[in-house]
């Protein structure tokens, strides 16, 4: 266990293959400070052991992660504390290139759901496993923020500009077959084997050679990205301006209310 939300474990046959969980079943693993923080260390502690060969990331239970917490919008929002509100957005852009730097492969494993910042991580991976109910859903104009963490350039790079747009300004789901279609995930599987099928992707890449697949993974990002920073550069500043817009944060509230009566 990293902390009380991120949770680090084994394959039972294979001690090069470590499973990260986002451990918040009862809040369909939303990401909050906690669950980033969790995420930036797991990937700390992988990046500096040799003997892990592939990594696995998914969530509990039968949703990968619902996305932001509603509480990382709150303190974004305080209009006194601005500097609060970057540290929020920074972890989240840090936790996704923390992700996309390790050297060994990283499969994300979803059933269930995979929203807003919970995407932006899973595309930091390199590949994606989806049960065939799954769904990808970018939320964020609905809640009247951009989609962030570095997630609009890796987003374009998978599926193309105007795929792009029609997922982060539309806001509909798209189901897995259809993110195959796109080339957002890479396979589709019968419901609640994601994850046997993201192990047998990790055996597989365990058993060659460790350094020329970490350097063919670095030369492919390093070519995929080249213009990432350049394109994300500005996500933390659009975020915080976001926050202080009128129309905004009267569609963010009406949305929060809408959701919030949905669970009561």
């Amino acid at each position: 266990m990293v902390n009380q939300v991120v949770k680090m474990k084994t394959v039972d046959d294979d001690p090069g293959i470590t499973i990260v969980t986002i451990s918040r079943p009862e809040h369909y693993n939303s990401i909050t400070v906690d669950v980033l923080d969790g995420l930036i260390r797991a990937a700390e502690i992988i990046a500096d052991d040799s003997g892990i060969r592939a990594v696995i990331l998914t969530g509990e239970g039968n949703f990968f992660s619902s996305g932001a917490d509603f509480s990382l919008f709150s303190a974004a929002e305080e209009e006194k504390d601005t500097n609060q509100a970057r540290i929020i957005g920074r972890k989240g852009n840090d936790a996704c290139n923390a992700w996309e730097k390790l050297p060994q492969p990283t499969i994300a494993a979803i059933e269930g759901g995979v929203v807003g910042g919970a995407l932006a991580i899973a595309m930091a991976c390199d590949w994606r496993v989806m049960g065939r109910d799954a769904y990808a859903y970018v939320p964020e104009v609905k809640v009247g923020v951009n989609f962030g963490w570095g997630a609009l350039p890796r987003l374009t790079s998978l599926v193309g500009p105007s795929k792009a747009k029609l997922m982060s300004v539309l806001c509909h789901k798209h189901h897995a077959d259809e993110c195959e279609k796109w080339g957002l995930v890479d396979y589709v599987t019968d419901n609640g084997v994601a994850m046997q099928k993201a192990i047998e992707i990790a055996h597989e890449v365990s058993i060659l050679p460790k350094l020329p697949v970490q350097l063919i993974k670095r030369g492919v990002n390093v070519s995929a990205n080249a213009l990432a920073a350049a394109a994300g550069y500005a996500d933390l500043e659009d975020l915080l301006l976001c926050m202080k817009d009128e129309e905004a944060k009267e569609y963010r509230k009406e949305t929060i209310r809408k959701i919030q009566s949905k669970k009561d």
